[in-house]
């Protein structure tokens, strides 16, 4: 997760947006807007390697009165790590794989205010 928040961050286009508010555990009243990354991670093996498969998920959080700021931070999220493998940096393991996963939605959010966009990816570490 480090290598993912490092790499959002160090995007010149999302830090243009969300500045430094790339959150793993969102604090309370966080400025907008912002981008939240959670992973859930599922190891594999193969007969001559193994590894981890992880499905990363970025959520971008606006307060603008329209869903064009969610949806434009969707897109540079998209940018910054579909086919990105080489941008990430790893404690260990080699990435074989990142890819958008074709999930993404912009809705408004049940407080009537926020809107939430939504960017799925398939990481696959050896």
């Amino acid at each position: 997760m480090k290598g993912v928040i490092a790499e959002l961050k160090g995007d010149a286009g999302i830090a243009a947006v969300v500045s430094s508010r790339v959150y793993s555990n969102t604090p309370q009243n966080a400025t907008f807007p912002y981008l939240t990354v959670a992973i859930s991670s599922s190891p594999f093996s193969a007969i001559d390697f193994s590894g981890m498969e992880h499905e990363i998920s970025i959520a971008a959080f606006s307060r603008k009165s329209d869903p064009e700021e969610a949806a434009n931070l969707r897109s540079l999220v998209f940018n910054a790590l579909d086919r990105q493998e080489s941008n990430l940096s790893l404690d260990s393991g080699n990435i074989a794989s990142l890819q958008y996963t074709g999930v993404g939605f912009v809705e408004r959010e049940p407080d009537g205010v926020t809107w939430q966009a939504l960017a799925r990816f398939r990481c696959v570490i050896t």
